[in-house]
């Protein structure tokens, strides 16, 4: 069933991808989604979205949990007074000169940001390496291991859609067999273990990326994407537990029922 869901966001970096992941988790899809201005500053996020229609309550929880929604807007009653009145189709809402300035800049507007940094990926992909490092050194290096794991996540989800896996995905050993190894084969030397998947080396699609830290972290971001946007998989926690940076001779990702 076709219907739509509002939520009202914060200025938060990675709140698309966590709703894109958080919706998939409830067996939701996103058929497209846009933008509005609020009255008192920030923006609601429209989403036209298909699967089964649940209640505001059975949304609400696990929605609002998530690290930049501030309100789910779904309900007419409640979003007749927080959302602004239908304008014109041929006018365009106004938003402010200082939000997304370039599509290679981490100074943007956070969720139109991401976004258009995931397709930057995307649309090389596999052979992402030069762009990734454009994208972390833009990042303030505090932030660069928490950014690169939600974009990862991002990429991880869009990257799903583009694998188009064919056999049906249901347990842990047929997500590494069909989904992750075919995902990340172009990008590094991966192979599975008892507990999950461990990273051997790069391929040269990654080769300069993969001499930085935050590249291990944007794969753990990418696995668990991945993982996360596949409905008839259980959900699962990827832990990343030694790092070829830190000495080891491969980066090994720990894959848990959450």
């Amino acid at each position: 069933m076709s219907y739509q869901i509002i939520l009202q966001l914060e200025d938060v970096a990675g709140a698309i991808a966590r709703v894109m992941s958080g919706l998939r988790k409830l067996g939701i899809s996103i058929v497209e989604q846009s933008f509005e201005a609020r009255p008192e500053g920030g923006r609601n996020l429209i989403l036209e979205v298909e699967g089964p229609q649940l209640s505001d309550e059975q949304l609400r929880t696990p929605l609002e949990a998530l690290n930049g929604v501030a309100k789910l807007l779904s309900g007419a009653e409640e979003a007749g007074a927080d959302i602004p009145a239908q304008v014109s189709t041929d006018a365009k809402p106004e938003l402010p000169d200082t939000r997304y300035k370039d599509k290679n800049s981490e100074a943007g507007d956070a969720d139109m940001r991401d976004r258009m940094l995931i397709f930057s990926l995307l649309s090389r992909y596999p052979n992402i390496s030069g762009r990734l490092l454009e994208i972390d050194s833009s990042i303030p290096e505090s932030e660069r291991p928490q950014r690169m794991l939600e974009l990862g996540q991002g990429f991880g989800g869009y990257l799903y859609k583009n694998l188009k896996v064919k056999k049906e995905v249901f347990d842990l050993r047929s997500a590494i067999e069909l989904l992750i190894i075919p995902g990340l084969a172009p990008l590094v030397q991966i192979s599975q273990y008892a507990e999950g998947v461990k990273v051997s080396g790069f391929t040269k699609n990654m080769k300069h990326a993969g001499q930085k830290t935050e590249s291990c972290q944007f794969l753990a971001g990418t696995i668990q994407g991945l993982m996360d946007s596949v409905p008839t998989l259980p959900t699962h926690h990827v832990e990343k537990t030694q790092c070829i940076h830190a000495g080891a001779i491969s980066c090994e990702y720990r894959l848990s029922p959450a």
